[in-house]
């Protein structure tokens, strides 16, 4: 089995860390009013780290204690 003929697919959803500085913190505008396609920026270097709707899906898959 050859691993370069399957194409790996990142996957999508929100980035706890950021990928291009190791940030942990976000910025946005009020996220009650924003649109779920709305993206979150990285608090630190301004990288977009997903959507409001992709931070939801975390929240509702997080359990009672949060692994990184």
């Amino acid at each position: 089995m050859n691993l370069i003929q399957h194409p790996t697919v990142e996957k999508a959803g929100f980035k706890v860390v950021c990928n291009h500085c190791g940030g942990l913190s976000i910025k946005m505008m009020d996220p009650t009013k924003l649109a779920p396609t709305a993206t979150i920026h990285c608090g630190r270097c301004d990288a977009v780290r997903g959507t409001l709707a992709d931070l939801h899906d975390l929240a509702r898959q997080a359990k009672d204690v949060f692994e990184f």
